[in-house]
C-alpha cells in the first residue's frame, strides 16, 4: 500500500503504477480502447484553413500522430477525390509518421456514408474514437455526428483541426458537441494514454512528445 508521509509517497520496490483499467469499462482513453481518425488532411484542403496557423495545425497533428503511434492505437487516414479527379493525397509528412495506417480514398464528402471508411472503423473493434479533419464544419463534422449517433464516444482534438473561418469552426464545434462529440487537445491524448507517471515503460516516449511538440524543446535536453 503507498502511504505519503511528510508530504512524500513512499512506493514499494519496483512500482509500476496504479493497474490499468479494464479497456471497456474505462470512461477515458486508454491504448486498448481508442482508434485514431483522421479525414481530410490534403494540402489543397489544409489551404482554405483560415481558422489557426498551419504550422501550428501540423506541429499538434503530428504529435497527436505521433502519440496514437507510440501507444499503438489501431490508426485510419482517409482522404477524398484521390482516385476519382486525382485530387492530392493526404500531407505526405503525416501519412510518414504512421506507415501501418489504413487508408480510405473516398468520394462522398461524408466518410460515414462510404461503405470502406464504416468498415475500418468497424474493423479497429474500439469503441472510443479520436477523430480530426479538415474542414471542420464539414468533412469532420459529418462523420464524427454519424460516429456519435452510431453509439462511439467521439473525441475531437480542437487545436489540430480547422476551417475557412473562425465562424465556420465554431458553428461546426458546436453541431458536433450537441451531437454528443467531446472537444480536447491533442495533449490530452497523450496524457489519458499515459495515465499514471510511474508507468516507466512509456514515460520516457510520452515526455520526448510533450517536450517537442507542446514546449518547442530539444527533446534530448535534461528534463525533470
Amino acid at each position: 500500500m503507498i502511504k505519503t508521509i511528510n508530504g512524500v509517497a513512499q512506493y514499494p520496490d519496483n512500482y509500476q503504477g496504479t493497474p490499468t483499467r479494464n479497456p471497456n469499462e474505462d470512461p477515458f482513453i486508454a491504448p486498448k480502447n481508442a482508434a485514431l481518425i483522421l479525414i481530410d488532411y490534403q494540402p489543397h484542403i489544409l489551404m482554405g484553413v483560415k481558422s489557426i496557423e498551419h504550422d501550428e495545425l501540423v506541429n499538434n497533428t503530428t504529435a497527436l500522430i505521433k502519440t496514437a503511434v507510440y501507444f499503438e492505437l489501431p490508426i485510419i487516414f482517409s482522404h477524398v477525390g484521390v482516385g476519382l479527379n486525382g485530387s492530392q493525397p493526404f500531407i505526405e509528412e503525416l501519412r510518414e509518421l504512421a506507415p501501418n495506417a489504413t487508408i480510405v480514398d473516398r468520394t462522398n464528402v461524408n466518410a460515414w456514408e462510404e461503405p470502406e471508411f464504416v468498415a475500418a472503423v468497424e474493423a479497429t473493434g474500439c469503441k472510443k474514437l479520436i477523430m480530426g479533419g479538415l474542414w471542420t464544419d464539414v468533412c469532420l463534422a459529418y462523420p464524427a455526428i454519424e460516429a456519435a449517433n452510431a453509439g462511439y464516444d467521439v473525441l475531437v482534438p480542437e487545436d489540430t483541426i480547422g476551417s475557412i473561418s473562425h465562424l465556420s469552426h465554431s458553428n461546426g464545434m458546436k453541431r458536433m458537441e450537441i451531437a454528443g462529440v467531446k472537444p480536447i487537445t491533442w495533449n490530452v491524448v497523450l496524457a489519458e494514454l499515459q495515465r499514471d507517471h510511474a508507468r516507466t515503460a512509456t514515460e520516457k516516449g510520452v515526455t520526448r512528445i510533450f517536450m517537442e511538440h507542446l514546449f518547442k524543446m530539444d527533446p534530448d535536453t535534461e528534463w525533470k
